[in-house]
């Protein structure tokens, strides 16, 4: 990410990841898997730089200010 907000990753939120592509790798190709790679990228850089455009979470704070 070049700048905007830091996104922290909850040990649960990398949980959930872990086992989603653990998943993915049994069921998708190659090919599939990184384009969901990509896009993943792509959807966490756009949260970084425009968080407002994305449901906010009153749970925890989610991001902070570089």
């Amino acid at each position: 990410m070049k700048s905007g907000y830091k996104i922290l990753w909850t040990d649960h939120a990398i949980s959930e990841l872990i086992e989603t592509i653990e998943y993915l790798e049994n069921k998708w190709t190659e090919r599939e898997l990184r384009t969901f790679s990509a896009k993943l990228d792509h959807t966490i850089e756009l949260i970084s730089k425009s968080p407002e455009i994305f449901p906010v979470s009153f749970e925890k704070k989610i991001f902070e200010k570089l």
